[in-house]
């Protein structure tokens, strides 16, 4: 049995994997033409194309559940139209036997999907966005993960994590004259702009504009002008390019500080119900090895699965963004898709074969 397990796994994998390729293929073909339409003097064809190939985990990350369905339905299809899966049948290979060698391949797509969407994507996202802030602002270096420079006027600003909503921390602003002298040194932990100025905290200054050095510690103070907010737009780090590790450490800072946090929790969330649902789509397939549904041709089913995995795409989505609006908690918005899924699945399973074949499934 051991061969014929491995043999149904391997052409449910293949198919998985071509689809995967095809998507991401005609995915990033569309991000490139849109990044075409950007290139300037600053931002070049090679690096609009660097941009799209960082961007690629990402994509991959983002479209494996669809992958994911449409894969393992033409898997099995193409097994139940060549009359194999009658075959592993009559040498007593059983229905839920079936279901649970898919589940196995699962289980390969589900650790592949957290370790793309918690190391590869997040890391691939970011040193794609650092090339092209490079090229869309002169003043702006990340040529380093230790943080970024900033020239403003006579003033040079390294700050060290850049977050949304206006968050910097870990900044160090040093001060010249027309002579280039280094006149002044500030390091403040953490600045936030509210209300038209750069609240600072835990600033500590050196003037060394006299002879004698003057040191000052400020527990909070404020700066009319620190740096260009537009450039915010393009240092900034969205949820989608955070590990799991950074979300949960940025959603501590903003409950600490009593700020809004679902749209980052949500995507923490995101970051495991996303290969749960990987595996929920397998069992989504399990009705098309069913004998009144084999009557459907190759194409019929392929054509099938296209129509749902959209179907599913679009109903995510909505559900993530309907969570955020009627303010459902954070952990349900992202789930409850899932759960719906697995509920779903559940029922088709029940509706065709009947509840032994359930009982089997998870008492065996």
């Amino acid at each position: 049995m051991k061969i014929l397990d491995k043999y149904i796994a391997k052409q449910i994998l293949l198919s998985i994997f071509s689809v995967l390729g095809v998507l991401v293929v005609v995915v990033g073909v569309l991000d490139l033409v849109d990044e075409i339409k950007k290139v300037n003097d600053g931002y070049s064809l090679t690096l609009a194309f660097l941009y799209v190939f960082l961007n690629i985990p990402q994509n991959i990350y983002e479209v494996l559940p669809i992958a994911t369905l449409m894969g393992s339905l033409i898997g099995l299809s193409k097994l139940s139209s060549t009359n194999e899966l009658n075959a592993a049948k009559s040498s007593g290979l059983s229905l839920s036997r079936i279901i649970k060698i898919t589940l196995k391949a699962g289980a390969l797509i589900v650790l592949l999907t957290f370790m793309l969407g918690e190391f590869i994507a997040p890391q691939g996202q970011q040193i794609a966005n650092n090339i092209k802030n490079l090229s869309e602002s002169t003043r702006l270096s990340m040529k380093n993960t230790d943080g970024i420079w900033i020239k403003n006027k006579s003033s040079f600003i390294h700050i060290g994590k850049v977050y949304p909503n206006n968050i910097v921390q870990e900044i160090s602003i040093y001060r010249f004259n027309k002579k280039q002298q280094l006149i002044e040194s500030l390091f403040s932990e953490e600045g936030n702009y509210v209300d038209g100025k750069w609240n600072m905290k835990n600033t500590t200054s050196t003037n060394f504009e006299n002879k004698n050095i003057i040191i000052k510690n400020e527990k909070n103070s404020s700066f009319e002008e620190f740096i260009d907010l537009d450039l915010f737009d393009i240092m900034v780090i969205k949820p989608d390019q955070m590990s799991s590790l950074q979300l949960r450490k940025y959603i501590q800072y903003l409950e600490d500080n009593s700020m809004e946090s679902k749209r980052y929790q949500l995507a923490f969330w995101s970051k495991f119900s996303i290969p749960l649902s990987c595996l929920i789509m397998f069992l989504l397939t399990t009705p098309f090895v069913h004998s009144s549904i084999r009557s459907a041709s190759f194409g019929q089913r392929i054509f099938i699965g296209i129509l749902v995995g959209v179907a599913l795409f679009i109903f995510n989505q909505t559900i993530n963004k309907l969570s955020i609006i009627i303010d459902m908690p954070p952990f349900l918005g992202s789930f409850l898709p899932v759960f719906i899924l697995l509920g779903l699945s559940l029922y088709i399973i029940k509706r065709f074969y009947g509840s032994k074949v359930l009982l089997k499934l998870f008492l065996k």
